[in-house]
């Protein structure tokens, strides 16, 4: 009970704080964007990645090999 008391008096603290100082150069806002950038293009990737096995698992579509597209683009 008594760390729960303190941490409601930290969590108390740091909501109650008005003032912040901060300083944000040029830079600091293009390596925002970058991140979220780079967030978003992470989560797509691996949404991409585990849908494709997901859907291969459950038989729902057939895993390709890079091999048999290759040899079918070449034959035509």
């Amino acid at each position: 009970m008594n760390h729960f008391v303190s941490m409601l008096k930290f969590a108390t603290t740091i909501a109650g704080l008005r003032l912040l100082l901060a300083y944000l150069d040029p830079g600091s806002g293009s390596l925002i964007v970058q991140l979220l950038i780079a967030a978003v293009v992470g989560i797509l990737a691996t949404f991409r990645f585990w849908k494709s096995r997901l859907l291969s698992l459950f038989g729902i579509r057939q895993e390709t090999n890079e091999e048999d597209s290759d040899n079918n683009a070449n034959e035509n």
